[in-house]
């Protein structure tokens, strides 16, 4: 009950097909199972994401978000703006199960999230971490509007694409 209560403070976005929210409990399963499909993770290190991710709502005042389907409520994925343990920045980051790839739910979750965290955060302030290779999530960030960062890049290796939301801070 007391758990209901305390989700009820957090943001709730709609876009036209998409509600975010808060993670509950009742999502672990489908987060288990994207983070197995997306990264071979194991339960427990699926469990222990999803713990980190949802407790940035706490520390941080961002965390990650549920999407589900407007029109049916079934979950599509989830969309981050947040902080690992490691990161320098908050990024917005997100992923979906396979059924709802490629038909824009990404772009739409993410558009909302990125508008959430220039209202939260401000311009420039969070990133997607994207490795070279991933061409898909490259063109996201890009359909976002986001441009590349050399100088957060130089702080990797040549693989990382940092993507900047907003004007690159000098």
């Amino acid at each position: 009950m007391a758990a209901a209560q305390y989700r009820a403070a957090l943001p709730v976005i709609q876009t036209r097909r998409l509600v975010l929210r808060a993670p509950t409990l009742d999502d672990l399963p489908v987060w288990t199972t994207v983070c197995g499909e997306s990264f071979g993770s194991s339960e427990q290190e699926a469990w222990t994401e999803f713990s980190y991710y949802t407790s940035g709502w706490l520390l941080h005042g961002h965390g990650l978000f549920t999407v589900t389907l407007k029109n049916d409520d079934q979950i599509a994925g989830f969309v981050l703006l947040g902080l690992e343990w490691d990161d320098r920045e908050p990024e917005l980051g997100y992923m979906f199960s396979a059924e709802h790839r490629k038909q824009g739910y990404a772009t739409e979750a993410c558009t909302a999230v990125r508008d959430f965290g220039f209202d939260l955060l401000g311009s420039g302030q969070f990133v997607s971490y994207v490795s070279r290779s991933n061409t898909r999530s490259n063109a996201l960030a890009q359909r976002l509007g986001a441009t590349r960062d050399a100088a957060a890049e130089s702080a990797f290796d040549a693989d990382q694409h940092v993507w900047r939301y907003g004007e690159v801070q000098a």
